[in-house]
Order: C-alpha cells, then structure tokens, then sequence
C-alpha cells in the first residue's frame, strides 16, 4: 500500500508542476478544495530545478534525520507515526495552486520536505521490520523477494490508475481528483496499521553515517538463559584407567 500511493506522488508531481494554472482559482473561493483546476503552470527548466532540491531535501532527510527520528521513537513507532502522517501529503498538494506567486516556492519546498520525511522514514523501518518478522534468516530472501515483487507491481500499476485519474480530473475541472485519490489509498493503509502484529521489545538500532547523531553505545539487549552442563574431563580419564 506504501509503495502504492509513493508511486503515485512521484508519477503526478512533475506533471502537476508544469499542467497549465488556472489564474481564476483563489483561496477566497468558497469550496476551493473542490475546485482545483490545472496544475503549477511551471516551466521545465523550474520543473528540473524544483526536483533537484527535492534530492537534496531527500539526502539530508535520510542521512541525518531518519537515524534521530528512529533511534528516538524507535522502528514501529516510527512506522505508525509515518503511516499515520501520511495521507496529509495528497491533500496538502493540490491546495498549492491557491498560493500567491510570492509564497509558491516556499510552499512547494515544504510540501517535498513533509513528503520525503515522511517517505524516506517509512521505507527503512518497513525493510527492518520485515527483517525482524522472519522467523530464521533462511527466509529473508523469499521474504525480500516477495516485498519486491509486489513493490514493482505497484510500480507498474500505480502511474496508469494515476494518470487516468488526473485525466479524467481535467475533464472535469477537478486535478485534485487524483491527489485526494491516492490520499484515500493512503488512509486505508493507516487502518491495515493495526493489522499488524507486533511484539512489546523493539531492539533494532539505527546508527548515523555522521559520527555524534546517534548514541552509539550498545543497546541493552535481554540476556539469554543458557543451560550449560559441566563435566569433569579428569575424573572421566580416572575412570577410565
């Protein structure tokens, strides 16, 4: 469901920045939710240069604040936050159009940061908690097989149902059709949240790549009971003389 919806928002972004603007729309309207027609109305070299912060936004997101933010809370509770979160990201984009000229690249900017934080946080802590479900390590790799075979069906299948969406969107003077589409799929992956199991001890750590971000001393981990069996060598050699 994750990648489902993450498809969409990097199939529809670009298209949305530069599809034409509809200057009569404006935040005094009175439903301009459902109103939204056309997109940014951005040129492509805007377009390129928006996307290429929006790396750097990415980079930073996951080299300094992923490690915090899951050290912090700790892997599944980093994971209902991000799931939770998620949906605001698709209902937050098409409001972009109703921002004076003066304020759009401020608010662009921060729609990607919401939307990598909360992208680029939720995709670690799925690898690690499919790590942590399998029983024995003999099944990590169909397990990662499978989680990447259906993430590369809902990359094959996500930009089509996206791109029709916004499609029929337009027909109607209505491209947030798609955005609060792919918003729906998002909330309800937050109800298939409390369909997962999930055990009280969280002992998965993650460690910066920059030295001083995280404590890295080593975690508490509960002692394992071992049930050692002691034999006399010298009396069994005695014995046997």
């Amino acid at each position: 469901m994750f990648t489902d919806h993450s498809m969409c928002f990097d199939h529809l972004f670009p298209i949305f920045l530069q599809d034409r603007r509809a200057e009569e729309i404006n935040i005094l309207m009175t439903e301009p939710m459902f109103h939204i027609e056309g997109g940014l109305g951005l040129s492509t070299k805007t377009v390129g240069m928006i996307m290429s912060v929006n790396g750097v936004i990415a980079l930073v997101i996951q080299a300094i604040i992923f490690p915090i933010v899951a050290n912090g809370l700790g892997v599944f509770r980093t994971f209902m936050m991000v799931t939770i979160l998620h949906p605001i990201v698709f209902f937050i984009v098409p409001c972009l159009v109703l921002l004076p000229a003066n304020t759009l690249f401020l608010g662009i900017y921060v729609c990607l940061t919401i939307r990598q934080f909360l992208s680029i946080l939720d995709y670690p802590v799925l690898l690690i908690m499919l790590k942590q479900a399998s029983p024995t390590p003999r099944y990590l790799g169909k397990i990662n097989g499978l989680a990447a075979s259906i993430g590369a069906t809902s990359r094959m299948i996500a930009p089509p149902i996206a791109g029709l969406l916004y499609a029929e969107g337009s027909k109607i003077k209505f491209t947030g059709l798609a955005w609060y589409g792919a918003g729906i799929v998002a909330i309800i992956g937050v109800f298939q949240l409390f369909m997962v199991p999930r055990e009280r001890k969280d002992l998965a750590a993650v460690k910066a790549i920059i030295p001083g971000l995280t404590d890295d001393r080593e975690h508490s981990v509960p002692q394992q009971i071992v049930d050692i069996r002691v034999v006399d060598l010298g009396a069994d050699v005695e014995h046997q003389n």
